[in-house]
């Protein structure tokens, strides 16, 4: 329980993030697409979170769990390994850390053992600062844990300071309280099972200097008690630090007999003496209401969060939760000023139940208990209550695992902090099977989730996504993984049991989860997901069935038993079961298809046969496939289609609606110059499991092999059935099951090698998509989408094929060498690929159609995904007779074009434009589809002007480039000149006279001939 539930300093409310924090816990398992994950299994030891124990290091005993301050960490009190413990927990349970280890052995078997945590409390104001003690000690931390640090021992004290007397017993309670800033510390001693003790309740001032102690003389202040034990001792929570109110639960003892020992729930309030009728007067315990408690061993109470001591405001009420040795217990409730406690008998009139833990939510009246503890009838085992109005109590319907714990009877239950809405508390218990469990639903039902007394020492079975079936030397368990999350949902220990193991079988609807015992007869079914199960009223021994070895679920309420030669039915979860013939030996194994309207069994026989009926009448067996243990499994998605492996080796298909039914091995041996995945034989030496996924594109089918301890991975488009090897988990050994969960792109496989489990989810059984090829006349491009894998630690590395033959490839493990394709099998990451003629040694040939192929070939084969594509024919060029020529000129306005035929041509495509990069679609003139090699012009051209046009050639696999020219058309003629005949003109022709600037021009010229001649003789040189 909780004891300081009440602090005005923090307040009532948490927030958001404190509940979140307390369900944020480590995911078993991470993604494990293309890659073997190892899931982690419930952990045990200090890297495990002490889920369960170790097989030489066990948990005997949850003694009490408690918050801290701020309800962020549970602190629990064990006997681990021997000695007492505490642990911290800081994710509401699911796993602990060790915080401290007394290293003394304890002793349950005497009175009270010397090595025992009796009472735990936690600061009401302080998240870090918590106190426990062991009887004799009281220590304490004030930094969550790290250190501890003991307080003055109030024996020691009592003998140094003479007291009248020393405690005769144990500390068996302490609460703390707060004034201002001094912190007060009290306990309560109680001797077990005697009646001649003095005990009482001590104080002490652990901020004052030495830790002094004072006896708070519950005997002898308001009381004449010769002697006495006090269970619980409780501060006032709500105002401690005005009114020093104390509560306390003690026994008077006349120190004659435990007979005449009276129980009361007694207080003092303002330093005043216990009992006090203007106050708060004692309220005895009353068995029944009417007959006095006498010999009590554990109590506690249970304070509502508007608790008040005022005598008038109502709310002056507690609840009490009593264990006793003398069949007395329950839960008691009580009212500040009453003479006497009310027995609410939890378990109906007049009923004891011996209740050793109590909390809860809510105030007065609307108060949400739940309680633990144990029957005192021959239904032995521990227990708990819900109440939803504080009155009246349910037990649960499936208890808390455990047994006997100190004096045979602890059980502590905490409330989580959102207990009020969610119905979420936890519970510790004891002894055999012992732990600490989780409800969800106000205690209806229980499931163990840590502090587990159980080892893990192999793994044996698993089901649906997931059960897991683990096993201890004597006991074995169910455990369901769900949300990252583990819960044992079953265990054996609930049940008596007959066979040598347990089996976990989930219908393939998931909506019945079904428990069976092999070697055994029993079968329970569970419809909530394994939250309760409940056995079969009847088993195969009403059919004369002797013993479960092999069985199947088919669905919520079918189920089938193989035998030999026969097979065991119900179809009324075990009201009826019915011996059917099936001739195929011993039967091994079964499968139902997809849609659920077919089953099949498999015999040791290597032979199978189907039921249409629901196992009702079953087919003449199949001729044999294989000896040994067969394994069968329908292809998803087929009613018809089966596949089988042997521990005898082999994968074998089997189809029941082919015209003659036969057996095809379908594993085999990856060979040639192209092989992917494997170079290696890809078959199956020793079938241990065996599942077919979803795959898109063809089928996939799934081995494991015991012998190798790898997976055979077989894919299968048509008739065509390849297999790879998906390599065995890094150092696993000893292959013995494999179960899957079919998903379209991500089948998740999930295989027990040994003591461990591993997952595998396969996300590449699907083709390469949007694959694209473009083509010229002597090259290919081919790119494509990228797989998603979802794995960052993952390459996927991608294999194309250029083929000229009529068909793709559709599954690919191996690829001919007359193929153009890749040079190296191991693949490329781009995703764009080019082939070239002439490059590589690859040829690619004009107007050819190629079918083009992609798939991964890393990690993985995927499916494969296809294009086909046309290269080019060659284009049109200046040496085809081209008319109008490239750069003619004076072509007519009303041209003709022509060009030499192509022989493979079927047409021939034609543009004629004034643009001339001809992307102005409004100075486009014509555009043609021709059958012939030649066109004329419809329509008149302009006179010397520029026109464009290109010619491309189509042939029935491609169309070739375009081939471009350009033309002038001719000049205008020159325009006509009219010619008139004038009528006859006679002129006349006057005289010519020389004009006077002509007369000039001589005169000059005259006068420098002469100048010239003057000179020329005036300059002669004599000789």
């Amino acid at each position: 329980m909780f004891k300081t539930k009440i602090s005005k300093v923090l307040g009532v409310v948490l927030t958001a993030a404190m509940v979140l924090s307390m369900f944020t816990v480590a995911t078993p398992v991470a993604a494990a697409n293309q890659d073997w994950s190892k899931i982690s299994l419930p952990g045990s030891g200090s890297t495990g979170g002490y889920v369960v124990s170790e097989p030489g290091t066990r948990f005997d005993a949850i003694g009490q769990l408690e918050w801290n301050a701020d309800k962020t960490a549970v602190y629990a009190t064990t006997i681990y390994n021997g000695s007492p413990c505490v642990f911290k927990s800081t994710d509401a349970g699911r796993t602990w850390k060790m915080v401290f280890q007394d290293g003394v052995t304890a002793d349950l078997t005497t009175a009270y053992g010397d090595a025992y945590i009796f009472d735990i409390c936690a600061s009401s104001v302080n998240a870090n600062e918590v106190y426990f003690t062991d009887g004799y000690d009281i220590f304490t931390t004030k930094d969550g844990g790290v250190t501890w640090n003991r307080l003055s021992n109030v024996y020691i004290w009592a003998d140094d300071n003479d007291w009248s007397f020393i405690p005769d017993g144990v500390i068996v309670t302490l609460d703390v309280g707060y004034a201002g800033g001094s912190k007060y510390v009290f306990v309560g001693t109680a001797s077990f099972g005697a009646y001649d003790a003095q005990n009482g309740v001590y104080m002490c001032q652990e901020t004052a200097f030495g830790m002094p102690w004072s006896d708070l003389a519950i005997a002898t202040q308001g009381h004449d008690w010769d002697n006495c034990n006090v269970w619980d001792v409780m501060v006032d929570p709500t105002d401690f630090a005005t009114k020093q109110g104390i509560i306390a639960v003690a026994s008077d003892c006349d120190g004659t007999s435990n007979a005449n020992t009276v129980t009361y729930i007694t207080a003092k309030y303002f330093g005043n003496q216990w009992n006090q009728p203007s106050i708060c007067k004692d309220a005895e315990i009353m068995q029944d209401n009417t007959l006095a408690v006498t010999n009590v061993y554990h109590a506690e109470l249970w304070l509502p969060s508007d608790f008040s001591s005022s005598l008038t405001s109502g709310k002056f009420q507690a609840w009490l939760a009593l264990a006793t040795f003398s069949g007395q217990g329950d839960v008691y409730l009580w009212y500040g000023g009453a003479d006497k406690t009310i027995d609410l008998n939890v378990s109906g009139l007049e009923s004891e139940t011996e209740v050793s833990d109590i909390d809860g939510a809510g105030g007065v009246g609307t108060a949400k208990l739940i309680i633990g503890g144990y029957l005192n009838t021959s239904a032995y085992g521990p227990n708990t209550w819900y109440s939803a109005d504080g009155l009246t109590f349910t037990k649960t319907s499936k208890a808390p695992t455990g047994e006997d714990s100190w004096y045979d009877e602890e059980v502590t239950v905490l409330a989580l902090a959102d207990f009020a809405t969610s119905g979420k508390a936890l519970a510790g218990t004891g002894g055999w099977d012992c732990g600490v469990s989780y409800t969800a639903d106000f205690g209806k039902t229980w499931n163990q989730i840590s502090m587990m007394r159980q080892a893990i020492l192999t793994v044996d079975n698993i089901a649906g996504s997931l059960f897991i079936v683990t096993s201890d030397y004597a006991e074995e368990s169910v455990w369901r993984l769900s949300g990252g999350v583990y819960e044992r949902v079953f265990s054996t220990s609930m049940v008596s049991e007959d066979g040598t193991t347990i089996d976990v079988a989930v219908s393939p609807a998931g909506d019945a989860v079904f428990v069976a015992t092999l070697g055994g007869t029993m079968i329970w079914r569970s419809l909530d997901n394994g939250q309760t199960f409940a056995q079969q009223v009847s088993s195969i021994t009403t059919a004369d069935g002797t013993a479960i070895n092999s069985w199947f679920v088919s669905n919520a309420n079918t189920v089938l038993v193989g035998g030999s030669g026969v097979v065991y039915q119900t179809s009324t979860n075990g009201v009826l079961w019915f011996a059917r013939t099936c001739a195929v030996g011993t039967v091994t194994s079964f499968a139902v298809s997809t849609d659920g309207s077919t089953l099949v069994a498999a015999g040791s026989d290597g032979k199978v046969s189907k039921s249409t009926d629901g196992g009702v009448t079953w087919s003449a067996a199949s001729a044999v496939a294989v000896s040994g243990t067969s394994l069968v499994t329908f292809q998803n998605g087929s009613n018809s289609v089966v596949y089988l492996t042997s521990n005898s080796g082999g994968v074998y298909k089997y189809d029941f609606a082919a015209t003659s039914p036969s057996w095809s091995p379908i594993d085999n041996t990856v060979t040639g110059d192209y092989a992917f995945d494997s170079d290696d034989w890809a078959d199956v030496d020793t079938g241990v499991g065996i599942f077919s996924g979803i795959a898109s594109g063809g089928n996939v089918l799934y081995v494991l092999d015991g012998s190798w301890n790898n997976l055979i991975r077989i894919t299968n488009a048509g008739t065509n059935y390849t297999a790879g090897i998906i390599a065995k988990p890094t150092g696993a050994t000893g292959a013995t099951k494999l179960i899957g969960v079919a998903a379209p792109g991500a089948n998740m496989l999930y295989g027990i090698f040994g003591a461990s489990l591993y997952v595998y989810t396969d996300k590449m059984a699907v083709p390469v998509t949007n694959v694209q090829a473009t083509a010229t006349t002597d090259s290919v491009k081919v790119t494509w989408d990228a797989l998603n894998v979802d794995n960052t630690g993952v390459t996927v590395r991608y294999f194309v094929v250029v083929t000229d033959a009529t068909t793709a490839y559709k599954v690919a493990y191996t690829v001919t060498d007359d193929d153009i394709n890749q040079t190296s099998t191991a693949g490329i990451t781009s995703l764009t690929a080019t082939f070239k003629n002439g490059v590589n040694g690859f040829i690619v040939s004009e107007d050819t159609v190629y079918q083009v192929s992609v798939w991964a070939v890393s990690p993985v084969m995927s499916f494969v995904g296809t294009a086909s594509v046309s290269t080019q024919p060659q284009p049109l060029t200046y040496h085809v007779n081209l008319m109008p020529t490239n750069g003619a000129s004076n072509v007519p306005v009303n041209p003709v074009f022509a060009w030499d035929a192509v022989s493979t041509a079927v047409s021939y495509d034609l543009v004629l434009s004034t643009d001339p990069t001809f992307a102005d679609a409004t100075k486009v003139l014509a555009t043609k589809n021709l059958t012939t090699n030649y066109w004329a012009y419809d329509g008149t051209l302009s006179n010397s002007a520029s026109y464009y046009w290109r010619v491309r050639v189509n042939t029935a696999n491609s169309t070739s480039e375009w081939f471009p020219a350009v033309f002038t058309t001719v000049k205008a003629d020159a325009a006509p000149v009219e010619v008139n005949n004038p009528p006859d003109i006679t002129l006349e022709v006057p005289q010519a006279e020389t004009p006077a600037y002509i007369w000039l021009i001589v005169a000059v010229g005259a006068v420098l001939t002469i100048a010239v001649i003057v000179l020329i003789v005036r300059t002669r040189r004599v000789v």
